[in-house]
């Protein structure tokens, strides 16, 4: 298998052909049995249970892939998420799920908002590990600089902001911003920045720094991040950014062609 890369191809047949523990962090973004066909690519299924076996062959053969430090990252919505938990949970281990990441996906207006009850304005994200030593870098959200300038008032004499706090120094550079929960109000889908200069009209297209901060915190420079429904290429496109190595797939040759021209690769 060669690194930094896209395969056309089903990721089944890939999988199978990895090596046991070599991958650092998967994220997939795969149907989510929304019952559309996106043209692109169809999630019509004659059952729960064939997309559940679809499923469930997959993540079996990427938990093997995954090293002992590695991080999974399985986006999804209402329409399978506690399907998708329990299967999760059976390959994991249930005490290897991690968090249930919210993504507010922005806006509540337009047409889905007509629907009769509330409206939909969050996807899922399933966040496992495969053991208690993964690799983790907390993130933060940066405080604005009217906080900075009110809150850090001090400066040592290395020229290190700090503000004081009970009797001793709390420095900016340790404790850059608020760190993020498992929550996440402050990345818009392309359902609500439709003008994004990075939106390439495929369809569910996530955008870059939602992967950026699922990358920086669950791996490091030079380790291996993989996509198996790489789409148009966001993970990888971020991952080759970020100095990291990376593989994507996708059994949808549109995809492939935009992922090449995204990454600059022939």
């Amino acid at each position: 298998m060669k690194l930094n890369t896209v395969y056309l191809t089903d990721n089944l047949e890939l999988l199978r052909n990895l090596k046991t523990k070599t991958i650092d962090l998967i994220y997939i973004d795969p149907p989510f049995f929304s019952g559309v066909d996106y043209k692109e690519f169809s999630d019509l299924w004659n059952s729960l249970d064939e997309y559940l076996d679809f499923m469930r062959i997959r993540v079996n053969e990427m938990y093997r892939s995954l090293k002992e430090i590695g991080s999974f990252y399985c986006h999804c919505d209402h329409n399978a998420v506690f399907e998708l938990k329990i299967l999760c949970d059976q390959v994991f281990g249930r005490k290897y799920f991690r968090r249930e990441i919210i993504w507010n996906v922005g806006s509540v207006s337009g047409f889905k908002s007509q629907v009769k009850g509330w409206v939909r304005q969050h996807d899922t994200i399933l966040y496992y590990t495969k053991s208690n030593i993964f690799t983790f870098n907390k993130q933060f959200t940066p405080y604005k600089d009217e906080y900075i300038k009110k809150m850090f008032r001090y400066k040592d004499e290395d020229g290190r902001l700090y503000r004081k706090r009970r009797g001793g120094k709390q420095y900016l550079d340790h404790k850059p911003g608020n760190a993020v929960g498992d929550v996440w109000n402050d990345i818009y889908s392309f359902q609500t920045t439709t003008r994004s200069k990075e939106y390439l009209s495929y369809p569910t297209q996530k955008p870059e720094k939602l992967l950026e901060r699922i990358i920086l915190a669950s791996s490091n420079e030079g380790d291996f991040v993989a996509d198996f429904f790489c789409g148009s290429g966001t993970t990888l496109s971020v991952a080759k950014r970020l100095n990291r190595n990376w593989i994507g797939v996708d059994n949808n040759p549109k995809a492939i062609e935009l992922c090449k021209k995204r990454l600059n690769i022939s």
